[in-house]
Order: structure tokens, then C-alpha cells, then sequence
């Protein structure tokens, strides 16, 4: 019985698989391109599939509290997405290339997978009792 509770907190501690990074990343991407082939009806299709996704963890724990600074660690790291996202489109436009939110897309994608997923870590390493 021991040994199950740790696999389960183990399970439900862990960082985005890798799997899980590449599903986030690329949709971040999807939804530049969709934007920029001007379908707002998928995009706003995707984002629901995203989010569901997202809560699809599988593993349910106890409520821990986690710590207060990794949450707003994690939403800053999000919030730098956004900004990246916005820096690379006004690059794009300037420069005059095609797909400005695509371009911007894959900006928020690596800020995601490079800062986001470390913060996520250490925030679901908090949940450990």
C-alpha cells in the first residue's frame, strides 16, 4: 500500500512529459498559423482541446498547498510567452514576411518549453508532502 501512495504522488508530482511539452508547443503553434489562415472558429475550437488537455492529468492527489511563489513564477513565465509572442510578430511585420503570428507562435512556443516547463517543475515539486 506504501509503495502505491508513492507512485501515485510520484506520478502526480512529475514535470510535462515530454510528450505533453510538444502537444503544448505545437498547438501554441497551430493557433499562430490558424490566426494567420484567418480561422477563428478552429482556433477558438483548438483552444478548448488545449485546455482539456491540459486538465487531463490522470493522477488525482490530496490537496497540497503549493507555493504561493512557483504560481506566480509560472504565470510570469506565461506572460513572457505572451510578450515574446507580441516582440517576434512586430519583427516579422516590420521585415514584411508572411504567417506575423505563426512567426510569433514559435516564439512563445520555445519561451514555453525553455522557461515554462522548469517553473512548472519546481511548482508541482511543492505539491510534495
Amino acid at each position: 500500500m506504501a509503495e502505491r501512495r508513492r507512485q501515485s504522488i510520484e506520478a502526480g508530482t512529475t514535470a510535462w512529459p515530454p510528450r505533453a511539452l510538444w502537444s503544448i508547443c505545437l498547438g501554441v503553434v497551430a493557433l499562430g498559423l490558424l490566426v494567420d489562415a484567418d480561422m477563428v472558429w478552429l482556433w477558438a475550437l483548438l483552444v478548448v482541446l488545449c485546455l482539456g488537455t491540459a486538465w487531463n492529468r490522470g493522477v488525482q492527489l490530496r490537496p497540497t498547498r503549493s507555493s504561493r511563489h512557483w504560481k506566480v513564477a509560472l504565470a510570469a513565465t506565461f506572460v513572457l510567452a505572451l510578450v515574446a509572442d507580441i516582440a517576434v510578430q512586430f519583427v516579422v511585420r516590420a521585415l514584411e514576411w508572411p504567417l506575423p503570428n505563426t512567426f510569433g507562435a514559435l516564439g512563445a512556443a520555445v519561451t514555453i518549453a525553455l522557461l515554462s516547463r522548469p517553473v512548472q517543475a519546481r511548482l508541482v515539486a511543492s505539491l510534495r508532502p
